[in-house]
């Protein structure tokens, strides 16, 4: 073995070390700046990967195709549009502009990024999607665990159509056609959806595009992922890891790290956590929410700076939706017919209030030249709750799917849905159609150009 060998094997074993030591500090830190949950809950050390008839991340087999790089010119975003406000929920955070984001640094800070070009040198665009969290983002994942939560039957992607036109096709995502970072995806000329990585079936040259590692049922806290036997938070940050390695046996150690550089991690969860603790308070063992949302704000924070480990330089972070809104939180806290749980609304809004500090906090640091963005899925769906005319809807109250109050998932399975989707807010009584997806890749676009300008 040449001396560059042995120097590239001994800087891999490094990073690995590296890497592990960082994740358990992380949950240590977590354990030591939040309120521990009691026993039952704890926060977990790093964890192998377990054996495939208990698998959390299934194994996926070398790709064996030949290498294949197709890409697409990016498509020109449309401009964001205007933002309303409203007196029935609680007004949300939004990106800052350069002027008002020197004000959160104090200091002035550089609009073009000349940041230096040794850790990224993109042309200006992105080209790689790597994302993590839950159903909202999950293409898939979830088929090849051992869990209910899973999508993959009808009515669920009645509208999705697959590579040869062919409509509908089940592939396991919570909507009736496609997510936020399919549509993303397209748009920038990547592909047309981002697969998800425990897909056996995938393909080595498809990596390069990019993966989702993202796990319905999910969340920031591992309880949340263990409830439902998914995969959680830190294990997706785990396979991280294996994806670089297959980038590398792909390309070598410098491209692959350079394309990881160039990669948009884009990170959507939350809500699981919220709804899972709020709707059963004696599970965490917090006193309040502003407690327990602290808790999980920091376990994100120290996710993050182990993707920056990593290798991740530019970060999409999606915020909660106005969860007392959505039908199924309504149906179980008694709101009304056509009227959110504001209580819950607010928990939804302080959470967002404190990720949208960890995007300014990253991006007036300039850590490793990250950079990062805040994308406000809460004014999004709150402004189509309270004006639907205004995005083509008619239905903002139920879901497409039974009687759109309480069914989702497997409760979901076989039942009749509304004769047109693309006239409703929401598929189930959780997660968004494809028409309110498309809405939250608007915004993801125009975050797309601050991270690339």
């Amino acid at each position: 073995m040449s001396k560059r060998m042995r120097g590239s094997a001994l800087t891999a074993i490094v990073i690995v070390v590296v890497t592990l030591l960082l994740l358990l500090v992380g949950e240590l830190h977590c354990c030591c700046c939040a309120k521990s949950p009691p026993a039952a809950a704890s926060t977990p050390k790093s964890q192998a990967v377990p054996a495939a008839a208990h698998s959390q991340a299934p194994t996926i087999s070398p790709p064996r195709r030949r290498r294949h790089n197709a890409r697409q010119q990016q498509a020109a975003p449309p401009p964001p549009a205007p933002r309303k406000q409203d007196d029935h929920h609680p007004v949300q955070p939004q990106q800052p502009s350069v002027a008002e984001a020197e004000a959160v640094c104090g200091r002035a800070i550089d609009s073009n990024n000349n940041t230096s070009t040794s850790s990224i040198d993109d042309g200006g665009r992105c080209s790689t999607l790597l994302v993590f969290g839950d159903s909202t983002v999950d293409p898939g994942n979830n088929n090849h665990l051992l869990t209910k939560a899973k999508a993959n039957f009808l009515p669920y992607g009645v509208s999705f159509l697959d590579a040869y036109g062919r409509s509908p096709t089940p592939t396991g995502r919570f909507s009736n056609g496609r997510l936020p970072t399919d549509m993303l995806a397209e748009k920038l000329g990547i592909a047309r959806s981002i697969p998800g990585f425990f897909d056996p079936t995938l393909k080595l040259s498809q990596l390069i595009n990019g993966v989702s590692f993202a796990s319905a049922g999910s969340g920031y806290d591992h309880a949340t992922a263990k409830r439902l036997n998914v995969v959680s938070f830190s294990t997706q940050i785990k396979q991280l890891w294996r994806y670089k390695l297959l980038m590398r046996k792909l390309m070598g150690p410098t491209r692959a790290e350079r394309l990881v550089n160039r990669a948009t991690f884009v990170v959507s969860a939350g809500t699981n956590d919220i709804l899972f603790n709020y709707l059963d308070s004696n599970r965490s063992g917090y006193n309040t929410m502003p407690e327990y949302d602290s808790y999980l704000m920091q376990r994100l924070a120290n996710y993050t700076q182990v993707m920056m480990m990593l290798g991740g330089r530019r970060f999409l972070f999606a915020g909660l939706p106005p969860i007392g809104c959505l039908p199924i939180a309504r149906t179980l806290l008694g709101a009304g017919e056509d009227r959110c749980d504001d209580n819950l609304n607010e928990v939804a809004a302080s959470f967002n209030s404190k990720l949208l500090d960890l995007s300014n906090s990253i991006n007036c640091n300039h850590q490793q030249d990250a950079r990062s963005a805040y994308i406000d899925t809460y004014n999004i769906i709150r402004e189509a709750t309270n004006n639907p005319s205004n995005f083509g809807l008619t239905e903002v109250w139920r879901g497409c799917c039974g009687s759109g109050m309480i069914e989702v998932g497997q409760t979901c399975r076989g039942r009749t849905t509304c004769t047109d989707p693309t006239k409703y807010l929401y598929w189930d009584a959780v997660h968004p159609t494809e028409t309110t997806n498309q809405l939250i890749t608007n915004a993801m676009l125009a975050s797309i150009q601050q991270l690339y300008s």
